[in-house]
């Protein structure tokens, strides 16, 4: 599953919160943009130890799609 963002206004949409964490506790791949401010959901997730975090910079992006696919391939 591909998330493109956890973001301030996707988490202040309860259903939505309701979704991801469903779909963290599912047994799927997920890979998802998450902003970089502190907050109560997106703190929890990258506290997740079945979470990797990767960050992303100018520097690594145009590598991001190749690396994480490569990634996934391994799982």
């Amino acid at each position: 599953m591909l998330i493109d963002e956890l973001g301030r206004m996707e988490l202040a949409h309860p259903p939505f919160r309701d979704t991801g964490r469903g779909l963290f506790a599912a047994d799927v791949d997920v890979v998802a943009t998450v902003h970089a401010q502190p907050g109560p959901f997106t703190d929890a997730l990258k506290r997740r130890t079945d979470v990797e975090l990767v960050q992303s910079a100018r520097a690594n992006r145009d590598d991001l799609p190749e690396h994480l696919a490569a990634r996934l391939e391994k799982r």
